[in-house]
């Protein structure tokens, strides 16, 4: 793929995932009022937190979605922007499961489901363009974090 495509198909995917997801999180004060109240761990980070490391991580993502975009073509590349576009389709839906739907079981799984296509992501990025398998690492943590997090909610509530 062209650089100038690869660009817009990488960043577009990445900013129509965030939009959709952020249309489904705890702006609306029933929905803030509903997550206020939830019996969380000590380890839960305050939100503009949550907001600063999303921010950072959306643009890991679009960056190491360009470079797989523009690699050359393999199998590998294949898995890995497979991957890479499952891990958007989390972006786009954990927050309508855990904020609208209020479905901490279900976004449990969803987060844990991003976790495994983000790994996945990383693993098939090995092979194609090591930039962008190391730009996918910080997601991966942050995933491995949430997914205890959100774990922990559905447990405690």
């Amino acid at each position: 793929m062209h650089k100038r495509s690869a660009a817009v198909v990488a960043i577009g995917g990445v900013l129509v995932a965030a939009v959709l997801g952020a249309r489904n999180g705890p702006q609306r004060p029933m929905t803030a009022l509903w997550y206020a109240r939830l019996d969380k761990p000590p380890f839960t980070p305050p939100g503009p937190l949550i907001g600063a490391a999303w921010g950072t991580l959306e643009l890991l993502l679009a960056g190491s979605g360009y470079r797989l975009l523009h690699a050359r073509g393999t199998e590998a590349r294949s898995a890995a922007i497979g991957s890479w576009a499952l891990t958007l389709v989390g972006l786009a839906g954990y927050p309508w499961l855990f904020f609208r739907r209020k479905q901490l079981g279900e976004s449990a799984v969803a987060s844990a489901s991003m976790l495994a296509a983000a790994l996945g992501t990383v693993a098939a990025a090995r092979e194609v363009d090591r930039p962008a398998a190391l730009m996918t690492i910080p997601l991966t943590l942050w995933l491995g974090f949430a997914t205890l997090l959100s774990e922990e909610l559905w447990r405690r509530n």
